[in-house]
């Protein structure tokens, strides 16, 4: 494609339509786009004809739900961010100054995480940046696409072997599965065999509703299976059940020793290998050259790293 072609394309698309197309991709809803751009709704309804004839697509389907992007508009969503966001650099100053800003960033990351981890991080960025504010998420199955659709600014994930080539991640520090259970259990002072771990009952931390952990996977494979009789979707209630029960939890190794403060547990090494993984933090390629966003992930990284040098 020729240089002029090019030019001659560029010229044809107004700037502003790519503003309201990303607002309508975020809010999905004529409505909230109209408000969130300080337009009216009959102007933004306009102004969505005019996408829909500019890229020869509905760009959107009308649910009960609200609008659902098509096939077309998703294509152009990591784009059109990437492309917005370096028009924004080209047109303010390259600066961030943390205690003049008042940004907003979404967090996603699962209960134990925002447990374990992030108390501090809280503390760093209101220090250093008190007009910030911050919304924590819940971890979903789909957070890579939450990334990617830009409802959510950075994410903690264990697993990040399935990111797409858009999403970048960074490693935050190792961590291993052991095996908690009340100090007055009847293995707490026995040898944990694999045997007398299968044969137990066991808690299992599943927040998408699966029917086995990395455990059952590992034991699955050596041919043994373990008895499972309650299964819970969040991290930081199951220990609680657990003290009050015969009941053996495995889970990973940084959120057993900050329970372990709290609670009459022992913590024990699994009787079956399981592989050391890592903590990441991800996000999206749009993000990645966007001053705040450099400032929060540097900061989020200090002081996590540290948290797993103490």
């Amino acid at each position: 494609m020729s240089k002029n072609h090019i030019m001659n394309k560029l010229s044809q698309v107004d700037l502003n339509l790519l503003v309201a197309l990303q607002a309508l991709i975020r809010a999905k809803s004529v409505t909230k786009a109209a408000i969130q751009l300080n337009i009216t709704q009959s102007a933004m309804s306009r102004t969505l004809q005019r996408l829909r004839h500019q890229f020869g697509d509905p760009l959107f389907v009308r649910t009960k739900g609200g609008l659902i992007p098509t096939e077309r508009t998703i294509e152009m969503s990591s784009s059109l961010d990437c492309l917005l966001q370096h028009a924004e650099t080209l047109l303010n100053p390259a600066a961030f100054e943390p205690q003049d800003a008042h940004t907003h960033f979404a967090l996603m990351m699962s209960d134990f995480f925002s447990q374990v981890f992030m108390p501090p991080v809280y503390k760093t960025l209101f220090d250093q940046a008190p007009g910030v504010s911050l919304t924590c998420l819940n971890r979903q199955p789909d957070m890579m696409e939450k990334l990617s659709l830009g409802e959510a600014d950075l994410g903690f994930s264990s697993n990040v072997q399935k990111a797409q080539a858009d999403i970048y991640a960074q490693a935050l520090g190792p961590d291993r599965l052991v095996t908690i259970m009340r100090k007055g259990h009847p293995l707490a002072d026995k040898e944990l065999t694999l045997q007398a771990y299968c044969d137990s009952a066991h808690a299992l931390i599943t927040m998408g509703g699966d029917r086995a952990g990395a455990i059952d996977v590992a034991l699955a494979k050596i041919g043994h299976k373990r008895n499972v009789v309650l299964r819970m979707p969040h991290f930081t209630a199951a220990p609680y059940a657990v003290e009050q029960s015969d009941l053996l939890l495995t889970l990973p190794g940084c959120l057993a020793k900050k329970m372990a403060e709290q609670l009459d547990i022992v913590i024990r090494q699994p009787p079956i290998e399981t592989a050391d993984y890592q903590y990441y933090m991800v996000w999206h390629a749009r993000q990645h050259n966007n001053l705040a966003h450099r400032w929060l992930r540097t900061e989020i990284q200090k002081v996590i790293s540290q948290a797993f040098e103490d």
